[in-house]
């Protein structure tokens, strides 16, 4: 990487970390320096990367709060964090990011250079003070920088043409001494060491990113190992801790009886709502829960609202659209009798009687009344059927048992 040796210039830094990581610098007057994404990227890279364009001044991102990495790198630089009230939105940030000379390839490098965009914009009335304030001999963008610090523009002026004073005040002697006798060579010497002075600065500053970067490396083997030494030491607390589970079992059955006490309380909720919802009585009649049609979400939504269980009569007000595992699933909830309207499939029909369910058509049962989620049927009717469907069953199974003994 090739570092100018003249002095470089300060630099916004906009970051939009990931996966893949968006980097935007920019100059203090707004004009872009780099903008670039990589995927994998690590921390010591970017900072790297940072170096190689200048000497970062502020740290942005576009998001609130600001994340660890942008803070990672603004503490090794020892930077101030532009931070925001809230998060940038979509159209601020290509609103941000449509100035002049602006461009980027994907959403990482625009949320990037949106950030360092919105930190300028912040100190862009002050720069321009600075610029109009700022004397000729004086270095406007030290002015600017010592602004960014929290210097006034006057205070940094001044500080700057003190130490301007005391620096030629110092080089006075030392030219003095030149006219006594210093030679071109040792002149040109003199410029030489300058410019290896300024790289040696500079290779100092990539030491420190590859110092960083070496300590990530170090921090993740740091973390390898206690991931190592934490799984050994489970594995031993396996082998030893058969108290705790001991515990954990007698636990687990507590949560189990909780569970249950729990169940026993929802059912008595259900049966409140049950009682509220079909609080209406008919003489001589017997409340049955009405199933709208014939399908397994509308039996388990039933089931969720009111329950469905051992001793329950139903009505099947659409009784076509089901088959013999819709059937099977209305069965095993415990009902004791179906009742239906619009046909019932023989597939159905079967499903129920092999599980001992009578079925009768409103032909046969007629409805006393049919009111939201509950029907009422003539109790002493629905008596009667359903002995009736059992003594022709019991019969049915007689004969069967007779023929195959005669066979």
């Amino acid at each position: 990487m090739a570092y100018s040796p003249t002095r470089r210039k300060y630099t916004i830094v906009g970051i939009d970390p990931g996966t893949t990581i968006g980097v935007a610098i920019i100059d203090l007057e707004g004009k872009p320096i780099e903008v670039f994404s990589s995927k994998n990227y690590s921390c010591s890279d970017v900072i790297e990367n940072i170096i190689s364009h200048g000497n970062p001044l502020i740290v942005a991102s576009d998001v609130t709060p600001t994340p660890s990495t942008v803070k990672k790198i603004s503490r090794i630089f020892s930077l101030p964090v532009h931070e925001l009230d809230e998060s940038l939105s979509t159209e601020e940030k290509v609103a941000l990011t449509k100035g002049e000379g602006y461009e980027y390839k994907n959403v990482h490098e625009r949320d990037a250079l949106a950030a360092c965009v919105n930190a300028f914009k912040r100190y862009k009335k002050k720069f321009l003070q600075v610029q109009r304030k700022t004397p000729v001999a004086v270095d406007v963008e030290e002015v600017k920088a010592l602004v960014v610090k929290g210097v006034s523009i006057s205070a940094a002026i001044n500080r700057l043409i003190r130490a301007e004073e005391e620096k030629k005040r110092e080089e006075k002697p030392e030219k003095e001494e030149q006219k006594g006798g210093e030679s071109e060579n040792e002149l040109r010497l003199r410029r030489i060491i300058k410019r290896k002075d300024e790289k040696i600065g500079m290779m100092k500053e990539l030491t420190t990113a590859l110092k960083t970067k070496l300590e990530k490396k170090e921090f993740e083997l740091k973390n390898l190992r206690s991931k190592l030494a934490s799984m050994q030491s489970a594995r031993r607390r396996e082998i030893e801790e058969r108290e705790e589970i001991s515990w954990r079992d007698k636990e687990i059955e507590r949560l189990r009886e909780e569970v249950k006490a729990r169940d026993e309380a929802n059912e008595e909720l259900r049966r409140i709502i049950e009682e509220l919802k079909g609080k209406k009585e008919v003489e001589g009649g017997k409340r049955i829960k009405v199933i709208r049609s014939f399908s397994r979400n509308t039996i388990l939504d039933v089931d969720r609202k009111y329950g469905l269980k051992k001793g329950d009569v139903v009505f099947l007000e659409d009784g076509s659209g089901g088959g013999a595992s819709t059937a099977e699933l209305l069965a095993k909830k415990g009902i004791v009798a179906v009742i239906y309207s619009k046909g019932l499939s023989h597939f159905a029909a079967d499903k129920f009687f092999e599980f001992g369910v009578p079925t009768f058509s409103t032909d046969e049962i007629p409805l006393l009344e049919n009111e939201g989620d509950f029907a009422f049927v003539d109790e002493r009717l629905l008596s009667e059927k359903i002995g009736e469907w059992k003594r022709e069953r019991g019969r049915g199974k007689m004969e069967e048992k007779i023929v195959i003994f005669a066979l």
